[in-house]
Order: C-alpha cells, then structure tokens, then sequence
C-alpha cells in the first residue's frame, strides 16, 4: 500500500525533474505542488482560530458558570456549544498537523531513490529503469546540486570537515529564521496570544525543533523544509490581508473578542485575590433589603436595550433565541 504512494510521489517528482534537470529544483517545485494542495486546510484552520476567538467571551461565561462545580457538566456544555457553532477547538492546530505524514513520506521517498548497492552506488527504488531521474542516479554515489550533496546530513557533511558542513548548517539556519519569521507574521496580529496552550506551544516549539532533528536528515529534506516555510510566509502576508485588513474584518472582531475575554479573566483574578473579611471587623446587623424592583432592562454583556451590539459576531444559540422572539 504504502509502496504505491511512494512510487506515485517518485512519478510526480520524475516528471519535474524532466522539466528542470536538477534535483534541489524538482524537489522544491513537488513541494510547492504539496503546499497548494494543503493550501485549503491551511486557510480553514485560520477560520476556525478566528472563530474560536470571537467565541472567547462565551466559553469563558461557561467556564465562570460551573466554576468550582461538576467538571464533566462544564465539559459536556462546552462539548454542546461547540456543536451547535459548528467548531473545532484543535481546528487552527491542523495545518501543523499535516506536516507530519507530508515528511515522512519524502523522508521515505528520498531514502528509496538514493538506496545504495553491495558496491556502494545509487540503487534507486520505486522509479521505472528508463525513467530520467533513475538514469540520473543510476550508479552514481552523490545527489549534487547547487553544491551540496542532498543525500548528505549536515552530521555527515560537518564529520568530514567544518568547512564542508558550513553550507549544510546556512541552509538550517535559513530554515530555522524563515520559520520564526512566519511565526512573527502570526504575533503580530495578535492571534497567537488567543489560541489554545497547546497550540502557542507548538507555534513556539516547532522551529526550534526542526531545526534540531534536520542534522541528522538528508540536505534534500532540508530543502523541503525551507520551500514550505517561504511559501507559508507569503500564505500568511494573504491571510492577514484577506481577514485581518479592516476594522470589520473577522479577524479586528476576533482580537476585540479575545481582549474582551482576557480582561473577563484578569477581572476574575483581581476579585479573587482579595482577602476576605474577617468575622470580627463584619456588621453585626445585616443591612436592610431593598424593596425597589430589579430591572431588567439590560441583559448581560448588552447594550442596555437587549439587542446585540452592531456588527458584533453572535453564537448560534443567541441568533436562534432572537428568532425565537
């Protein structure tokens, strides 16, 4: 089964070695054919950030609700209401996600071509003898191009020589500094700072990590790695134009939404970091009820009126109620 993929990947990667015979050029342009394909993923994990952003204010209302009370009803409500909006909490954490198999599936395809033989040459697999790239390996026992040898790790490279690893470790730390760059492009629209834990963690985490565990995989992979990080760049340049240009876009509501919700917490810090009063200092006679009505004319996190405020994002629990009305 997973020979199959393998072989089709080989295809896909002969047939843009046919059209620019170089290695490093053939692998860049099947990993920006990979970033298109995930290209819709990428920009409905934006959406379903933002969108779990403009709901901050709602979920922490129901994490206020049953705070100190039965965890499993907070979570079967909480469950409940990301049904009813139709949302992921780990949505925004997909794009990440697909790198994984993407990875490891050239890390497998680039293994396979330069598979060498009892004499210690190229033996390429999953590519048809009369195939351009197969003849291009065929017998050979380096993959040049632009330079460096992309069947070498930088561990190799640096093992023969410092100086023979130099141009192995620059093409890492480009990919480290594209990487955290991308990041940057995400922080500085303030979305970061609302996602979950997890996925800051992982925002912060990843580059570093990439970096360190490409040493010891081929420069091909590398090359992969950089590819998909400028595309990603550029991807992001979109995205915070396309939903994040104007003060009514669903972005500039999703950074008011996550203010909204980290002042309702630090509010909710600052009451409970107050000493209690003591039995002694506290009034003997309790002070006297006020006979005057309640009013009930503003509804919580309302205007005063009852209606929701203009061109603010509403939960579909709140849309249906106003229909009800």
């Amino acid at each position: 089964m997973f020979d199959g993929i393998f072989e089709f990947s080989a295809q896909i990667l002969n047939f843009f070695y046919g059209l620019v015979p170089n290695y490093a050029a053939a692998i860049i342009m099947l990993t920006l054919l990979v970033m298109l394909i995930t290209t819709p993923l990428t920009l409905k994990g934006t959406r379903s950030m933002i969108k779990m952003q403009l709901l901050q204010p709602e979920l922490k209302k129901i994490q206020q609700k049953h705070k100190g009370g039965d965890r499993n009803e907070m979570n079967q409500e909480l469950m409940a209401f990301y049904q009813e909006n139709e949302l992921n909490p780990l949505g925004g954490c997909f794009p990440l996600l697909v790198q994984a198999p993407v990875f490891l599936l050239l890390f497998r395809l680039i293994q396979g071509l330069t598979r060498r033989g009892a004499d210690g040459t190229f033996d390429p697999k999953y590519l048809d003898s009369g195939s351009d790239l197969y003849q291009s390996l065929d017998g050979r026992t380096e993959m040049i191009s632009f330079g460096l040898d992309l069947s070498e790790s930088t561990t190799d490279a640096l093992g023969q020589s410092i100086l023979h690893g130099l141009p192995y470790l620059a093409l890492i730390l480009i990919m480290i500094g594209a990487q955290y760059l991308q990041q940057k492009q995400v922080s500085a629209r303030g979305s970061s700072a609302a996602a979950m834990p997890q996925q800051q963690m992982l925002l912060k985490v990843m580059p570093a990590f990439f970096g360190v565990i490409s040493i010891g995989f081929p420069a091909a992979l590398v090359v992969y790695w950089v590819t998909s990080s400028i595309y990603r760049i550029g991807l992001q340049g979109y995205i915070t134009k396309s939903l994040y240009g104007g003060e009514d876009s669903l972005g500039a509501q999703a950074r008011k939404a996550a203010d909204e919700a980290r002042a309702m917490k630090d509010k909710e810090k600052g009451a409970g970091g107050g000493k209690a009063p003591s039995k002694s200092s506290a009034p003997k006679d309790p002070a006297p009820k006020s006979s005057a009505p309640k009013s009930s004319s503003s509804g919580e996190g309302g205007s005063g009126n009852g209606r929701p405020e203009a061109g603010r994002y509403q939960p579909a629990s709140k849309k249906k109620k106003r229909k009800k009305r």
